[in-house]
């Protein structure tokens, strides 16, 4: 995978959490939407302003 298809990948699964978030919020399901806030809050808010992406040991890169 190279960088490019990562950081789409990371921007497609964030618009993705996005409308469930909107999704939880409109159902009043506030445990649910709470949950997936916190499995995501540095994808959505990284330290730095971004995300570092990096190769995975024992993968080669592409």
């Amino acid at each position: 995978m190279t960088s490019e298809q990562a950081a789409q990948l990371i921007d497609d699964t964030l618009d993705l959490v996005h409308q469930r978030l909107q999704s939880l919020e409109q159902a009043k399901q506030i445990r649910a939407h709470r949950a997936l806030t916190e499995e995501f809050r540095e994808w959505r808010h990284p330290s730095g302003g971004h995300i570092d992406l990096m190769v995975c040991p024992g993968f080669p890169a592409t």
